[in-house]
Parts: C-alpha cells; sequence; structure tokens
C-alpha cells in the first residue's frame, strides 16, 4: 500500500498493476479511519466507554468488509468494489432511515424514562453512553450483515 507517493500510486494504476486486494486495502483503511472519524464526534463523559466504542467500530468494521470480499469472491471475485459501493449506498440510505425512525422513538422512550424516574436512571452519563454505544455498534453489525448477505445473493444471477 501506498501511503504519500502519489506519482507511484498514479503509475500503477495507469500500468494496471493496481489489483483488486490492493484496492480493498485501500477501501478498509479508509472505512477504519472513517470509524475512528465517526467515534470522535460523539461526546462521551466516560473515556472507557469512548475507547470501547472506538475499538468495536473499528473491529466491526474489518470484520465487515473482509466477510463483504470473500462473500465477493465466493462468486466470482470481480467487481467487488462496483458491487460493495452500490449496495452500501441503498442500503446505507435504508439504514439512514431506520436510524432516523429508530433514534426519534428511542428519544421518546428515554424522554418518558427520564420524566418518570425524575432522570434518576437515564440522566446519568455512563448509561446514555453505554446506550449509544450499543446503538451505534448494533447499526453496524446490521449494516455490514446485510451488505455481505446482499453480495452472496447475486451469486445465482451470475451463474
Amino acid at each position: 500500500m501506498i501511503w504519500l507517493d502519489i506519482s507511484k500510486l498514479e503509475d500503477k494504476i495507469s500500468k494496471n498493476k493496481l489489483s483488486d486486494k490492493d484496492g480493498f486495502n485501500y477501501v478498509l483503511a479508509f472505512f477504519i479511519l472513517s470509524a475512528l472519524t465517526i467515534d470522535s464526534g460523539l461526546q462521551y463523559e466516560n473515556m472507557w466507554l469512548k475507547y470501547l466504542n472506538c475499538f468495536l467500530l473499528v473491529l466491526i468494521t474489518i470484520w465487515g468488509l473482509n466477510k463483504a470480499y470473500k462473500a465477493n469472491d465466493e462468486i466470482d471475485g470481480k467487481d467487488f468494489f462496483k458491487r460493495f459501493f452500490a449496495i452500501n449506498w441503498v442500503i446505507g440510505m435504508r439504514m439512514l432511515f431506520a436510524i432516523l425512525i429508530l433514534s426519534f422513538i428511542l428519544g421518546i422512550v428515554i424522554g418518558i424514562i427520564s420524566l418518570a424516574s425524575s432522570g434518576k436512571y437515564i440522566d446519568t452519563k455512563p448509561i446514555k453512553d453505554l446506550i449509544i454505544t450499543i446503538f451505534v455498534s448494533l447499526f453496524e453489525v446490521i449494516y455490514y450483515v446485510l451488505v455481505i448477505n446482499s453480495i452472496r445473493r447475486l451469486k445465482p444471477i451470475t451463474e
């Protein structure tokens, strides 16, 4: 993987020497950095939960992308990036709508519990942070499972 020398990368691409595996490594690195960036935007009072969330996001990203890549290899090993990003877009849009709806519902539930308990149970920051960590990790796992299953369903079509 070339980290800083753009001329070397351009030369490799121009000579058609950038393999799908090389491309996968760039995608994996991009998604790992994206997971770290997403985590850095979340506000945590408890730093251990912040580190746990960061660790889980990176771990799930590595697991999910590797499984998606292997699922594509099981089909025919071709067009991973075209397939992945097209499927990623549609599933990402569906997940966005689901997250918006569930966040709204979760916000109402947390508000009701907070009012009913005078804020005693939910207003403690570590509980809120833990709920966010579980929520984000669960949705990322669901996202990758949907992507992987969608790639696997392509098999009968390409044979």
